[in-house]
């Protein structure tokens, strides 16, 4: 079950009415990353490796970006805090589809919480303003959860 808004609205730090939609939010773009580098993953992570990354947007300081084909990491200017017994899903916004673009999320634990990162795949240019609505976050019920996320990304 999708939970709506008026339930969920709780879950962020910092949220603004504009972003709510129908099922719910729109979370906004803070810094974009260009990925430099080889990352490795493994099964018990003990060789994961992140690539670098090199910081070209931030929306406290730079008014827009042009982006070219390629793939880049976003994050988002929403804390959020994920309870025990929900979990989150995120999906591009129609619009950003509709520029040639396409942003992709793993899935959001019960127990998460933090400012996330997507990955944003540009297949065509685009320019990206401070503090564009990039993508939307949906909350569902979970049931049976035994145990909470408590990886290396929480709090970041």
């Amino acid at each position: 079950m999708i939970l709506a808004p008026k339930i969920s609205k709780g879950f962020f730090k910092n949220i603004k009415d504009e972003q709510i939609q129908q099922c719910g939010f729109d979370l906004t773009v803070k810094e974009i990353y260009k990925i430099d580098g080889e990352g490795q993953i493994d099964f018990t992570n003990e060789k994961r490796t992140l690539p670098r990354y090199e910081k070209i947007f931030d929306s406290e300081f730079d008014e827009k970006i042009k982006l070219n084909r390629g793939v880049y990491i976003i994050k988002v200017n929403e804390y959020i805090k994920i309870p025990k017994d929900v979990a989150a899903f995120v999906y591009p916004r129609s619009s950003l589809l509709r520029m040639g673009s396409t942003l992709y999320s793993a899935v959001h634990d019960p127990g998460y919480e933090g400012k996330p990162e997507y990955l944003l795949n540009v297949f065509n240019s685009i320019t990206i303003y401070r503090y564009a609505r990039i993508c939307q976050i949906v909350f569902v019920k979970c049931e049976g959860v035994e145990k909470l996320y408590n990886g290396i990304y929480k709090g970041r």
